[in-house]
This record gives structure tokens, C-alpha cells and sequence, in this order.
């Protein structure tokens, strides 16, 4: 039986070691689905398609999908179990030391200090709405009004 090459750096489904696991392991599929006969060509069928996948793969794929279907799995159905999870813990980039964490904080600090200091204008919205009453409703020019009396 001829391997196809992989670029995946896993041990991928080696026929003279893991035929008697993965045999064992459709066998026990089959069975816990109420289907006693499974043929030898069937069992290297399946053999032949799965050869791209390591075999923990092909075992959490089969025990995933024993304990949530009603009915024998299919090819495609297995590939896709097989194929790896992404989780957040292998998107994270690696951790900075703390010398790198302060240069970081540093250049974030002196970026904002070089930035200008806004004017707080707390009113300006409010001289807007005054400066132009026909494009507002009446309770926010009379808001505007209110805002413009107070003492604060």
C-alpha cells in the first residue's frame, strides 16, 4: 500500500501498525450501531480514505461520533471530525518578557502625551442647537436654554 505524501508533521495511519487498532475500532462502531458484518474491503476502504489522518485523530473522530449520532458515520463525517480545532490558546502570540512590556507601556505613554489636550467645551452642543433652533426639535433647544442658564 503506497503512503501519499503529507505535508502535516503528525504520524499519520500506518498500515502494518495501526490496522488491528483501526480494524478493532470499526468493528466496535459497526457493532454499537446493530451491524454485525463488516466485509474486509469495506474496513480497507475506509482505511485507504483515512490514511491522511493521525490515528488519535481518527479514534477522538469515531468516539466523538459514537457518543452524539443515532446512525453509522460516514466518510466525509469522519474527515470532517478530523480535522484539527483551532482553539484560542494556539492563536495567541507568545508572551513578551517584562523588559519588552515596559519598552511597550512606554511608547504608549509618550504617544499620548504628544497628543493635544482636547478643549472641554461641556456647552458647545448646546450653543449649536441655540445657534440654529428651526433644525432641532423643542425640547432639546429647550434643553440647550436650560444647559446655558446653569451656573456650573
Amino acid at each position: 500500500m503506497e503512503r501519499r505524501a503529507t505535508s502535516r508533521k503528525v504520524r499519520i495511519l500506518n498500515y502494518e501498525t495501526d490496522r488491528k487498532a483501526f480494524a478493532t475500532m470499526m468493528k466496535v462502531t459497526w457493532q454499537s450501531y446493530g451491524r454485525s458484518n463488516l466485509d474486509a474491503d469495506t474496513m480497507r476502504y475506509w482505511f485507504d480514505k483515512l490514511i491522511d489522518q493521525d490515528m488519535p485523530a481518527v479514534e477522538r473522530a469515531f468516539d466523538e461520533w459514537l457518543k452524539s449520532q443515532k446512525e453509522l458515520p460516514t466518510i466525509n463525517e469522519i474527515l470532517k471530525l478530523c480535522q484539527h480545532k483551532v482553539t484560542i490558546h494556539s492563536r495567541l502570540p507568545s508572551p513578551l518578557s517584562k523588559q519588552a512590556n515596559q519598552e511597550y507601556a512606554k511608547e504608549v505613554l509618550d504617544f499620548v502625551a504628544a497628543q493635544p489636550k482636547a478643549k472641554r467645551d461641556y456647552k458647545g452642543w448646546a450653543r449649536k442647537i441655540i445657534a440654529n433652533p428651526k433644525d432641532h426639535i423643542d425640547i432639546a433647544v429647550r434643553f440647550a436654554q436650560e444647559a446655558l442658564a446653569a451656573k456650573t
